[in-house]
């Protein structure tokens, strides 16, 4: 038998969890399942107990990669939905959001409804849990200026729980749930709070603020849906489409790197979009795409992979036969940028393992 009945629960044997990534590469899962509800966290949690087996918690796979020998375990896909409002003042209003929900669409919903805070965040695919994973950002906005408390199921203690901000230790682009305490916890349900009044920013992201002149739209009267319909305007216009274009979207982390190399890469290059890097004294953040462009390698084939002809922070599966291939891309642009810059580039995706 291909399955196995666990109550309501269908569990699948051998199913190829690569294609179920939008890199579209890897190999099978011993056991995959679809959790739709927090009892069936715990059921298949109790599973692969019994069964000593490892398990590994996929969303919508847009941030994660497998590997051609796949997983000798219990792939679980958290389907959890549901969207309430339990908290509203003149100030704010805080949701409590289902971790299967797609994130693209709460953006959407919150920000026609009047609230702001993730407008920045419009059009990043993957599902409402992955939010605190990875402390999700983008354009000057990120999770962990949003999230309040996150609920889990404690796989060690086996209980439910809950997690403050403060709890789940957010950096850039990481958290506990991806660094200390990976698997530990698994997230079934993010509460958000965002505001009612739009405070517009005298210093947005460079991308932004050429939009705005490009278009002649004024600082001081823009609101959160404008906001958002720009950064949709500009993702879509620079990043592949993963329904049809194989990739993990921004496949490398931004560069963090100390404040005098910053300057040493400023002097050379004066146009190098550097950042402050927020909560890290004399570091910088430089722009990774900008720098794999100026390596020469922005729209270059190598190993069947690309760095995206209009976004090289993004790396597309051309033509790849296997994750081997990705490796060696991604090794052979991680020297190229170390190279020419002396910089050290890290990848973003998490390798299911």
């Amino acid at each position: 038998m291909n399955t196995i009945k666990l109550d309501n629960i269908e569990i699948k044997k051998n199913i190829n969890i690569g294609q179920l990534t939008t890199m579209k590469l890897g190999g099978n899962a011993k056991y995959f399942a679809v959790a739709k509800t927090k009892e069936d966290v715990v059921k298949l949690i109790d599973f692969a107990k019994k069964q000593k087996i490892k398990f590994y918690i996929l969303g919508e796979g847009s941030n994660t990669l497998v590997r051609d020998n796949g997983f000798d375990g219990l792939v679980i896909k958290i389907n959890i939905l549901g969207e309430e409002k339990v908290f509203e003042d003149n100030e704010k209003v805080i949701f409590k959001i289902g971790a299967g929900e797609h994130w693209d669409n709460f953006v959407r919903h919150a920000v026609d409804e009047g609230y702001c805070g993730c407008e920045a965040m419009v059009r990043i695919p993957g599902s409402v849990g992955a939010l605190a994973v990875q402390n999700v950002g983008a354009y000057g906005q990120e999770a962990k200026d949003i999230l309040e408390e996150v609920e889990v199921y404690d796989t060690d203690r086996c209980i439910f729980t809950t997690l403050k901000n403060e709890d789940c230790e957010m950096t850039y682009r990481g958290s506990i749930f991806r660094d200390k305490f990976l698997g530990k916890y698994i997230i079934t349900s993010v509460k958000l709070k965002l505001k009612k009044q739009y405070q517009a920013s005298n210093n947005f992201y460079i991308s932004i603020e050429k939009y705005l002149d490009d278009n002649g739209i004024s600082k001081e009267t823009i609101n959160a849906k404008q906001i958002m319909n720009i950064v949709d305007d500009i993702r879509r216009n620079k990043l592949p489409d993963p329904e049809n274009i194989a990739s993990s979207g921004s496949f490398f982390k931004n560069a963090i790197v100390e404040e005098c190399n910053a300057r040493k890469i400023k002097k050379e290059y004066p146009d190098a979009p550097i950042f402050e890097c927020s909560g890290q004294d004399n570091k910088k953040k430089i722009a990774t795409g900008w720098l794999i462009d100026k390596a020469g390698l922005k729209n270059k084939l190598i190993y069947g992979m690309r760095p995206y002809e209009k976004n090289a922070l993004v790396l597309t599966n051309d033509s790849a036969k296997n994750f081997d291939d990705l490796v060696m891309a991604r090794e052979f642009i991680a020297k190229e940028v170390k190279n020419k810059f002396g910089v050290a580039i890290e990848q973003e995706p998490l390798e299911v393992e």
